[in-house]
């Protein structure tokens, strides 16, 4: 048996924001917060939309510290060197950007950053590349687990 369904799918909006929607959820959240309860928040300010939506449309385009915009050169350099050391964990390379989500990241490096760093490559070169990087991340994060387990060990030792 499944979860329970966050809201009857038939009279919840989906699509687009409207500004008045945007406008409603901006205000009650910057007066009276989240509380938490993302579930019951639409119901409390009159809007048709899921709890999950409102939660998203908050953390990802609303909050007054998200940047908006284009990514600057020194943004473009620090998401590739983070991608090639530790791949997709948008969130984590979201945290050396402060202003962006892991959200916009993500969308940032599938539209635009990708092409940088791959190319014209084959999509078999790719998957080459992608294999690579995952075995040297693995290797670094058990050479990590080890040193945490054995503390002032000698590498190979």
């Amino acid at each position: 048996m499944g979860r329970a369904p966050c809201c009857d799918k038939a009279t919840v909006k989906k699509g687009p924001w409207s500004p008045e929607e945007d406008a409603k959820l901006k205000s009650y959240i910057e007066q009276n917060g989240t509380g938490g309860n993302w579930i019951a928040l639409p119901q409390k300010i009159g809007l048709k939309r899921c709890g999950k939506s409102c939660r998203l449309r908050w953390l990802n385009y609303l909050r007054p510290n998200i940047k908006h915009g284009g990514f600057s050169e020194e943004e473009d350099r620090i998401i590739l060197s983070l991608y090639i050391s530790i791949g997709s964990r948008w969130s984590i390379i979201a945290a050396q950007l402060p202003g962006r989500t892991d959200n916009d990241i993500k969308n940032y490096w599938n539209t635009r950053l990708k092409k940088k760093l791959f190319g014209k490559q084959s999509r078999k070169d790719q998957r080459q590349h992608q294999f690579m990087r995952q075995q040297a991340a693995a290797a670094n994060d058990g050479m990590m687990k080890q040193e945490a387990a054995h503390p002032g060990m000698q590498p190979g030792a």
